[in-house]
């Protein structure tokens, strides 16, 4: 037949079985389907150049139906696939040759349209829909500029539609399951499209451009309802009403084995929504934790047990970044879901298993992109959950510690040579030992040109990098590279600048060549020459930075103790405190020095500013001697003003710093650990692409995350985690967290309702429709015996008494 020459039969064959799916329905709208997928269809015909002779696919297609079901094949199928072919021929023959003209007149109809006459038609569209339907109002809230948006929005796909109508279905099926989150009810697709096509027919007298405009918009809102009426599941009208319980009777309708996509995956055609993505996007948090809370549940039958954590991570691997960043009060439900603990104590210990997969490996077994969000997040109390803190010690234990401290011995050994050679080596006399001198000469060497050669290159490069990327920071107005924000890059960068000084004003380097051949051995080596005589002050000031730089940074080997790293880090925020009381102190100090030298004072100490400042900073440091102080009786006013300053530095001040330290401490204390466990977090983040994968995948490995965990004795549960025996008292549980059911373990059959699936709630429901039924029964007998109290009384009694029950119940 030419099936390869004829490229219509290719998009005939693509929407074929959606055609012969929606015609076989028993559905009253399968008739409006069918003719939707036509006139789709009838687009994407359109786009292809040659003639289509659509009695040739029904010869093709009968043919092959009669070879591929020999058996079956009679002539009831032939004249059933005779009538459908027929039918869909007749659809089709309805628009060919169409959709070029159509699209043709709208061109030219956009084309000469002015911006004047846009403006007035997004206007005027939105008046006449609003007459037509005030209940719009209450769903097109937003602003007018976002209003126009979406007018010219719609007047963008009149025109796509006929240029790609397949892709321009796939954005209008996209934009169909939003408006599902949105909660639009179709009904108001007729009045706004009727609405918009009487403001175009204002517009042009041109029969065939409202035509086509019709035709286009007709296509576009069958499309958008067809959409929203398949996506409207139950799960989503629970999450737009943002009802928890709403939420837990839809999803107790769906078979045990599709509970979890209920709630994770909504599918319409080739595009699909996620209702627990969409409930965190749009703020409905109490319905995104009541969803949380039903994945992470673990229900069990006789065969099988129900845990969603694989289904939860495998739609969506970023889930953590997603709450983190629209619902971080949702992480504790997440992070809680993936911990179950056995009610059942042996030894004093209690069984509990960690289902951590996802926060270690992704599903690929690569590093946990859910751990690196974790760590982004920079929660204090996130990262003290305990299935943070159990990934993180698995993680730095096994795989990164090792790595870490592979990569701090080299600073490690230039520290030692750096400490041998700056102050034990410290002799650049003649008379120094030969052996000293040698020494010296080596490892001055040695740290310039390994220790500080290494600093210069990678900076040199970091910086290049950083400049290329355009990653460029502003510190207050000043510009540097975004990588130098970091506390101990910048340490690192300030100990590059001083061993460059150190090296420009070596005194070694300044007297080679100053000593003659009959001087000592290795002599030539000293430091000491008249030409380093001037350098060796400003050398020994940048050899004493370079010191506290070097030791600053050995800092970072605080993050093996999770003790040391939380008193680094609270003394790291404690002298924020100390720097405020300083700038105080210094003010006090100058405002005293200079009243004190305007002053007729005679004593010498205090006669000029910076004398004064210096005599006032060693009376306030206790350095003052007792004969000086004899010296200020002499003078009562100077003697007056030196106490008024005792009392505001000494007494004051220095009171007032305690006060702030033990506040601050208090205050910073509770999220210490969890920041110092952010630190170890950034540790791993840093050092994990360092890790081998062969080394990796041996870690992945002995972690046996594919093995099933024990509930219980005997009892083989679930894969994904680990099981570790926590003190019995740490976190009693009184009720087993598993559900378990009886009745049949088909996974087509839903969870059966038990008396302990009541919640709250529902209780509180049972009770309210309890009172209303007794109010009715008091005001009803109290019409009816309005002489005899007796009776209400005694009817009051009866009713108080079976609410009494009704509530034992």
């Amino acid at each position: 037949m030419g099936y390869k020459q004829h490229e219509w039969m290719r998009e005939v064959l693509q929407v074929f079985s959606a055609m012969v799916e929606n015609c076989a329905e028993p559905c009253l709208q399968v008739p409006s389907r069918l003719l939707e997928e036509a006139d789709i269809l009838s687009l994407s015909l359109a786009k292809i150049p040659g003639k289509i002779d659509l009695l040739e696919f029904k010869a093709v297609m009968l043919a092959s139906l009669r070879s591929l079901l020999p058996k079956t094949w009679n002539s009831e199928c032939e004249v059933a696939w005779t009538w459908l072919w027929e039918n869909i021929q007749k659809m089709l023959k309805a628009n060919l040759g169409k959709p070029p003209v159509q699209q043709k007149a709208l061109r030219k109809f956009f084309m000469s349209i002015e911006d004047e006459q846009l403006a007035a038609y997004r206007t005027s569209l939105y008046t006449t829909f609003f007459g037509k339907c005030a209940q719009g109002q209450d769903y097109f809230k937003q602003s007018s500029t976002r209003l126009h948006f979406i007018a010219d929005r719609m007047l963008m796909y009149t025109q796509d539609v006929f240029k790609d109508p397949k892709d321009v279905m796939e954005s209008l099926s996209a934009l169909g399951l939003r408006h599902v989150g949105y909660g639009i009810p179709t009904e108001l697709f007729g009045p706004f499209v009727s609405s918009a096509i009487e403001c175009f027919r204002g517009m042009t007298k041109d029969e065939q451009q409202e035509e086509a405009f019709r035709w286009s918009l007709n296509l576009i809102s069958r499309v958008l309802v067809r959409t929203i009426t398949e996506g409207s599941t139950l799960v989503m009208r629970a999450i737009n009403a943002n009802c928890a319980k709403m939420l837990r009777k839809a999803v107790s309708c769906a078979p045990r084995g599709l509970r979890a996509e209920w709630m994770l995956k909504v599918q319409v055609g080739t595009q699909s929504i996620s209702p627990l993505l969409w409930s965190i996007q749009s703020g409905s948090l109490e319905a995104a934790q009541a969803i949380l809370v039903d994945l992470l549940t673990i229900r069990a039958d006789r065969d099988h047990y129900y845990y969603a954590m694989d289904a939860l991570f495998n739609r969506h691997p970023d889930i953590v970044r997603r709450i983190g960043e629209d619902g971080p009060e949702l992480l504790p439900t997440l992070l809680d879901g993936l911990i179950w603990r056995s009610r059942n104590t042996s030894n004093a210990t209690r069984r509990v298993n960690f289902f951590i997969k996802y926060l270690v490996v992704d599903p690929k077994n690569g590093f946990s992109q859910s751990f690196r969000d974790v760590v982004a997040h920079g929660s204090p109390s996130i990262a003290c959950h305990p299935s943070v803190v159990l990934a993180a010690d698995i993680l730095w234990s096994n795989v990164v510690a090792y790595t870490f401290l592979k990569s701090k011995l080299w600073f490690l050994l230039n520290l030692v040579v750096f400490v041998v050679t700056m102050a034990i080596l410290t002799d650049y006399s003649d008379t120094a030992s030969s052996a000293s001198l040698l020494g010296m000469f080596i490892g001055r060497t040695f740290m310039y040109v390994f220790g500080l050669g290494q600093l210069v290159t990678r900076h040199f490069f970091r910086i290049f990098r950083a400049c290329r990327n355009k990653e460029i920071a502003r510190y207050y107005c000043f510009p540097i590279p975004s990588y130098l924000i970091h506390f101990s890059e910048s340490l690192s960068m300030l100990l590059c600048l001083s061993l460059g000084v150190m090296l420009c004003q070596e005194p070694v380097v300044h007297c080679l060549g100053m000593h003659t051949l009959s001087d000592a051995q290795f002599a030539q080596f000293g430091g000491q020459c008249a030409e380093a005589a001037a350098l060796i002050p400003s050398y020994s000031s940048f050899a004493f930075l370079a010191t506290l730089v070097y030791f600053l940074l050995l800092l970072d080997l605080t993050v093996f103790s999770t003790k040391l790293s939380t008193f680094v880090l609270v003394c790291g925020r404690m002298v924020q405190e100390v720097a405020q009381y300083l700038f105080a102190l210094s003010f006090v100090v100058l405002t005293f020095a200079c009243g004190l030298a305007s002053s007729d004072v005679a004593n010498e100490h205090f006669s000029e500013i910076l004398p004064a400042m210096l005599s006032l900073s060693r009376i306030m440091l206790g350095m003052f001697s007792s004969e000086e102080f004899q010296y200020l009786e002499e003078e009562p006013k100077l003697l007056l003003s030196v106490s008024i300053f005792v009392i505001c530095t000494t007494i004051f001040l220095l009171n007032l710093l305690i006060a702030q330290l033990n506040c601050a401490y208090l205050g910073i204390f509770k999220d210490m650990l969890g920041y110092a466990r952010l630190n170890r977090g950034s540790v791993i983040l840093d050092n994990i692409p360092h890790v081998s994968q062969k080394r990796w995948k041996a870690f992945v490995d002995s972690l046996k995350m594919d093995e099933k965990l024990e509930f219980s004795e005997g009892d083989i549960g679930i894969a994904g985690g680990l099981q570790v025996l926590e003190p019995a008292s740490a976190n009693p549980v009184t009720t087993d967290s598993i559900k378990r059911y009886g009745g049949s373990t088909s996974p087509d059959c839903q969870w059966p309702e038990t008396a302990t699936d009541l919640d709250s709630e529902d209780k509180i429901d049972r009770l309210e429709k309890i009172i209303d039924k007794a109010v009715k029964k008091i005001i009803k007998g109290t019409k009816a015996n309005k002489g005899s109290s007796g009776s209400s009384n005694s009817q009051l009694a009866g009713t108080s008494s079976s609410l009494g029950e009704s509530m034992n119940e």
